[in-house]
């Protein structure tokens, strides 16, 4: 049974502040709704098999990569929360938890 998925506060600014950059770089918005749609499909995904991700050193945490981006997402009881958008473009150390 999939969980409920939650996107906590600075998930959704991560989200916004990608999609404004692609947006403002190619004076389009195309981009940024395929990236939208691949990760509310990531999302679901990990809804449904919260296992599939790569397990990080922090408890009950792992990682899904969609396309540049690693999606971080915390598995609690009843749902799951998703922590983080990173492009992995950008230095290790602004991936911070």
């Amino acid at each position: 049974m999939a969980k409920k998925v939650r996107w906590t506060a600075k998930s959704i600014h991560d989200r916004t502040e990608i999609y404004r950059y692609w947006n403002e770089r190619n004076q389009s918005e195309v981009y940024s709704e395929k990236l939208e749609q691949l990760f509310e499909k990531s999302a679901d995904l990990i809804s449904k098999f919260p296992h599939i991700g790569r397990r990080t050193n922090y408890r009950n945490v792992s990682f899904k990569v969609v396309r540049n981006y690693k999606v971080f997402y915390r598995i609690e009881a009843e749902e799951i929360q998703i922590l983080r958008v990173w492009d992995t473009r950008q230095h290790p150390k602004s991936a911070r938890l």
